[in-house]
């Protein structure tokens, strides 16, 4: 079996999608080592991350848009390797390859709130999302929510939507040391979707009513609905205590995990929601909002609240940081809800749809 993925989220900075992305470049050839795999679309900096003897890596090419590239260059670079399958790892994929392909679909973010993209990506990635549902053989989405919708809104066959979910790497929680004074974490693309001007809103709440020492760190690069949201912290009475951190690497994010109190995460909308299953790996009190894949996701390791209600948010984390004996239990029920997230299994899970689509 030769298969290709396009894994060109997995360039520059690494976001949920293309941290998903690296995963499978990096445990697929580890879990399935008599397959061929093929990783198109690379970053130069992990080529001798992935290269491997059942492995071969194709690096976009510098200056052209992943759009672009997407769609003209990937189809022939498929062809030219003989993939039989290839395998989108985003919503996309290109329009113009008659061969077998595959789609992850994380979510259906671009058809639940008009707020949550500008408009011209969210008419592409609709129209992607809707073609690659109604003609591919399979499609991979990685919550038991997400393939509700999916097969909801496409009336589409449920034997060809597979649930897989995501992974979290294992994380040493021996080496926590929560410094003073404590923070409350956040981690995602500060984004409209992210609910963030409601999460700051919740702060300032906490702040104006109690003596509180906590900081609140938003990490992440700025998205769509920044200026919002940067307008909001401005006017935020508790302004001084909001460290903006923006786009952080893997090494200094697992050093936030291990140093923070407690970990937010106030989305309105998710396929999966990852930094919750990070964050409970590192052994961090999650409390989260009660919305789309998050409660499955999350299951009973997290504290939830409503997240168009402002109040019960400031309520839910302030009850997590006034009781030490509720953080631990959290703690505890987070690793075990962590443990049953792991990138080996998601990548085996791939290997069993590639091996079904190709009747193997």
């Amino acid at each position: 079996m030769r298969v290709g993925l396009n894994i060109s989220t997995a360039c520059g900075n690494l976001a949920g999608i293309g941290n998903y992305a690296f995963q499978l470049a990096k445990h697929l050839p580890v879990v399935a080592p008599e397959e061929e795999w093929i990783f198109l679309g690379t970053d130069p900096r992990f080529e001798q991350t992935f290269a491997r003897e059942n492995a071969r890596v194709f690096p976009r090419e510098r200056g052209i848009p992943r759009i672009f590239w997407e769609q003209a260059v990937l189809p022939n670079a498929a062809r030219r390797v003989n993939a039989e399958l290839l395998h989108g790892t985003d919503f996309g994929g290109p329009l113009m390859y008659q061969r077998e392909t595959i789609n992850t679909l994380h979510d259906l973010s671009p058809f639940a709130d008009p707020a949550f993209f500008p408009w011209a990506k969210r008419a592409y990635k609709k129209a992607l999302i809707s073609l690659a549902a109604r003609r591919n053989p399979a499609v991979i989405t990685v919550s038991n929510f997400s393939r509700a919708e999916i097969i909801e809104r496409f009336q589409i066959n449920p034997e060809r939507v597979f649930a897989i979910p995501l992974g979290a790497d294992k994380a040493d929680v021996a080496c926590r040391a929560t410094e003073d004074p404590p923070r409350l974490l956040f981690v995602g693309t500060l984004e409209n979707r992210k609910n963030i001007t409601r999460l700051i809103e919740a702060f300032g709440i906490l702040h104006s009513r109690r003596a509180m020492r906590h900081r609140l760190v938003l990490a992440g690069q700025p998205g769509y609905g920044w200026e919002t949201i940067r307008t909001a912290m401005e006017q935020n009475p508790a302004a001084s205590c909001i460290d903006i951190r923006g786009y952080i690497s893997q090494t200094e994010l697992v050093n936030l995990y291990e140093s923070v109190a407690v970990f937010v995460y106030p989305s309105l909308y998710e396929g999966f929601g990852l930094p919750v299953i990070e964050a409970m790996a590192h052994g961090l009190p999650v409390v989260c909002s009660r919305a789309a894949s998050l409660p499955e996701v999350g299951g009973d390791a997290a504290m939830y609240f409503d997240p168009y209600n402002v109040e019960e948010m400031a309520a839910a984390i302030e009850r997590v940081i006034d009781s030490p004996s509720l953080q631990n239990e959290m703690r505890e029920k987070g690793l075990r809800q962590a443990a049953k997230f792991t990138w080996e299994e998601c990548a085996r899970k791939h290997v069993e749809v590639y091996r079904a689509v190709l009747g193997r």
